[in-house]
């Protein structure tokens, strides 16, 4: 697990360093790195490479803003689709603006009231069971920069063709981020057979798709987005959803037959 503590009051830098440390312990994490920073502008320029593994401890005010840590929240964002982030801090009242940042905040602890070390005790418990689970998910990877970037297919809605470059594209995810890849609709869809070409512009995640809003032509996704599907590709994707539906359903019955069967034989 690697930790990251934006902080400027030393002592409270000490203070949660020292707090990690002690709970890392008591959930038994294998392999933990705690880095501190004092400034948004040391954290920029110590951004890792995106990992499920990487937590962000920030406090909201720093050096007298109080709204440096959700700045600096948006740059992790932006960065690193993986990571998990957590406020502290005795601004509380900042709590809804993290929505509007939409940054996808796992926590958010005052300083002022509560037990904060047993809420984020609580907080990394679920990013380790998180990280486990992660290991055997099935991971799209791409290229950004110099660095390969992996993404959960189950976190992605679909791509759009970048029309200001016919060399890339732009992937839509789960918490409504735009990231710009260096792979054209064509390359992907050769090698990512999960995704349904739904338009000449489109290709998206089957398994994101709420349901198809045949009156408008496109799909409609869980998260709210909506991308087009061209008439002619309409019914087959309805079939694809049609039958996700069905396995889930038959898998849901199965289970609960299962279940009413044990509880008679009780």
């Amino acid at each position: 697990m690697n930790v990251f503590i934006l902080e400027d009051d030393h002592n409270q830098q000490r203070h949660l360093k020292t707090m990690v440390e002690k709970i890392s312990r008591e959930i038994s994490v294998n392999e933990l790195k705690i880095n501190l920073f004092a400034s948004t502008d040391q954290l920029k320029m110590g951004l890792p490479v995106a990992s499920k593994e990487n937590v962000f401890i920030l406090d909201l005010e720093i050096s007298g803003i109080k709204t440096a840590g959700l700045e600096i929240s948006r740059v992790i964002r932006k960065h690193d689709e993986l990571a998990s982030i957590i406020f502290i801090t005795v601004h509380d009242e900042f709590v809804y603006t993290t929505y509007k940042y939409r940054v996808s905040a796992l926590d958010f602890i005052a300083k002022d009231r509560g037990n904060i070390q047993e809420e984020l005790k609580q907080d990394l418990i679920h990013i380790q069971k998180e990280v486990q689970t992660a290991a055997t998910e099935e991971l799209f990877t791409y290229k950004s920069y110099y660095d390969e970037v992996q993404i959960p297919y189950k976190n992605i809605c679909y791509f759009e063709a970048n029309h200001n470059n016919t060399h890339s594209s732009i992937m839509y995810t789960t918490d409504n981020q735009g990231i710009q890849l260096n792979y054209n609709l064509r390359t992907l869809a050769k090698n990512e057979k999960r995704f349904f070409r739904s338009h000449r512009s489109y290709l998206i995640n089957p398994q994101q798709v709420k349901h198809v809003d045949f009156l408008h032509h496109q799909a409609v996704f869980y998260n709210g987005l909506v991308c087009p599907v061209s008439r002619r590709h309409e019914k087959e994707l309805f079939k694809l959803i049609k039958s996700r539906n069905m396995f889930f359903l038959g898998l849901f019955i199965f289970s609960y037959s299962l279940l009413n069967d044990m509880i008679i034989t009780l």
